[in-house]
Formats: structure tokens, C-alpha cells, sequence
């Protein structure tokens, strides 16, 4: 049986009220004491008022914010080249918020320490258990790593599933912008339109046409909002859809003209996967021909001579 230190259990819940006692002193008092300090020096009575109206749920989340940055930065886990990733997933994946890399950064530092502490836990509450203490050991550090991943998994199935149902909606994204194109509106009204006529089928390309033509009437620099683009949707599509038309306001070209030209492609190359697809299905259908085809049709041709066969033997002879 798995032998337990005495202090074992002792020093898991002291780290258990010394994260709760950091929560309420180190944030909660602290970001009060600021606040107070704060309306004491503008003698803003209006603030005061909104404050005491917000309810609960948002001072909580306001709280575990301002404890998840201000845990991250302690750290120092916002900086490098893995913080630019983290900052790319979780764009890809639909989350555009600034305080979501924080989010981000808090669960991945988080996630194991809770992991290894339930796990401790678990085994130290549960001594019927009769486990090596390697082994114990390898499933609570395997607990841990499981959690310390999740983050990411949800990421990269959300980032697949937004990128699944873009690529699905594009080619029609491009019909109706030819659509709206050549019946006389701009690249901006064209894009406007054909967003909230997407909204239906697919809100995320919808979301993303939309904050398009939002930086492409903000931005100083209209190239800057298609890489904006290409840099949320990396996606082969999306990037030849920018890189065409950063060619083409480049160059003075028509944005219908442009439009019909990607279509043009865009059916070229849906055709072409197509035929791809039906090449590929006399090899993907020759695995369930042999299980589930093949057997039957043996036993349907061949069965009845066994079966007249054996017959013939259990009767004693063939005459």
C-alpha cells in the first residue's frame, strides 16, 4: 500500500488557502484599496453609482482578470516566440479579445499545478488503493501534462472546425460578392452586403468580412486590413483571395473584374477536387468490397455444393 507522508495532506490544503488568501488579499483588497484611492482623488460620484450597479457575475470576472494578468506577469510568460503563437492560435480559433492571452497564459500555468494537487489528493484520500508509488506518481504527472494540453486541444478543434466551415462557405462568398459587384457596388458596400447576407450559413466568415470592411474604413493603409485578413484566416483560399486583391487596388484593376476572375478559379479548383475525390473512390471502396461483399457472394455461389457435398458424405456414399 501506498505510504503517505503525515505532512502530505497538510501542506496540499495550506496550498489550497494560501492560492485563496492570495485571491482575496493580493486582488480583491488590493483592486478595492486602488478603486478607493482612485474616487477619493476625482470625487467621481458617477462611478460610484455604476459601480454599485454591476452585477455580481461581472465584478467576479473583473476580479479573476485582474488575478490572472496580474499571476501571469509576475511570471513573465507573455514574452518569446511561444507567446506570439499562443497569440496566432487563439485568433485562429475565433477568440479576438486582448485579456484572451491572459486567459490563455493563466489556464496553461494553472491547469498542471491543479492536476498534480487533485492527484495527490485522490491517491492520499483513497488508501484502498493498493498501487506502487511509481506508478502513483506516473498517473498524477500524467494528470497533470493531460490538463497543462487541454488548453490547446480546444484551441486547434475550434480553430478546425471555424476553418472547416469557411472553406465550405467561400465559394459562395465569392458568387455573391460578383453578385454585388457587378451590379454596381464598391469593394466596401459589396463586402458589407454579402456579410450580413452570410450571417445565416456562416457567422464566422460573416464576422470576419465584417471586421474587414471595418479596418478597410479605419486603417490608413487598406493593404494592412487583407493581411489583417489572412493573418486571422490562414487558409490557402484566404490568401490568394487578399493577395488578389492587394494586386489589384495595387494595379488600378476593377474589383468585379477581379471577383469573376477568382471565381473563375475558385470553380476550376472545386472541380478539380472533385475529380480528385471520385479517383480516389474506387481505391477507398476496395477494402469494404473484399470484407463485406466478397464473403457473401462466396457463400451464396459455393454454399450449395458444400452443402450437397455434405449431404452425400453423411448419407454414406455418393450413389
Amino acid at each position: 500500500m501506498f505510504e503517505i507522508s503525515p505532512f502530505i495532506l497538510p501542506v496540499t490544503i495550506g496550498v489550497f488557502a494560501f492560492s485563496l488568501m492570495y485571491l482575496l488579499v493580493f486582488v480583491v483588497w488590493e483592486g478595492r484599496e486602488r478603486m478607493t484611492r482612485l474616487r477619493r482623488c476625482t470625487h467621481s460620484l458617477h462611478d460610484r453609482q455604476t459601480a454599485k450597479q454591476q452585477p455580481f457575475s461581472t465584478k467576479l470576472a473583473s476580479q479573476f482578470r485582474k488575478f490572472a494578468g496580474g499571476s501571469v506577469e509576475r511570471i513573465s510568460i507573455l514574452k518569446g516566440e511561444e507567446a506570439g503563437n499562443s497569440a496566432e492560435l487563439l485568433r485562429a480559433a475565433g477568440f479576438h479579445s486582448r485579456d484572451s492571452i491572459v486567459f490563455y497564459a493563466f489556464l496553461k500555468l494553472a491547469l498542471p499545478i491543479i492536476g498534480f494537487l487533485l492527484g495527490v489528493l485522490w491517491f492520499a484520500l483513497n488508501e484502498t488503493h493498493q498501487t506502487n508509488v511509481l506508478v502513483k506518481f506516473c498517473w498524477i504527472c500524467g494528470i497533470a501534462l493531460l490538463l497543462s494540453k487541454s488548453p490547446d486541444f480546444y484551441l486547434t478543434q475550434r480553430k478546425n472546425r471555424r476553418f472547416k466551415q469557411v472553406r465550405r462557405a467561400f465559394p459562395d462568398m465569392l458568387e455573391l460578392l460578383v453578385i454585388a459587384s457587378e451590379s454596381g457596388l464598391s469593394a466596401n458596400p459589396s463586402l458589407s452586403r454579402v456579410a450580413r447576407e452570410m450571417r445565416v450559413f456562416s457567422p464566422v466568415l460573416a464576422f470576419e468580412l465584417q471586421q474587414l470592411v471595418i479596418e478597410l474604413s479605419f486603417l490608413p493603409s487598406r493593404t494592412k486590413a487583407w493581411q489583417n485578413l489572412s493573418d486571422r484566416l490562414p487558409l490557402s483560399e484566404i490568401m490568394i483571395f487578399a493577395n488578389a486583391l492587394i494586386q489589384a487596388e495595387r494595379y488600378g484593376t476593377p474589383f468585379a473584374g477581379a471577383m469573376r476572375t477568382l471565381m473563375r478559379d475558385e470553380r476550376a479548383g472545386r472541380l478539380l477536387r472533385i475529380e480528385e475525390q471520385a479517383g480516389r473512390a474506387p481505391a477507398l471502396m476496395t477494402v469494404p468490397l473484399i470484407l463485406f461483399i466478397m464473403p457473401p457472394l462466396f457463400i451464396v455461389l459455393v454454399g450449395p455444393a458444400v452443402l450437397s457435398i455434405l449431404d452425400n458424405i453423411l448419407d454414406g456414399g455418393f450413389g
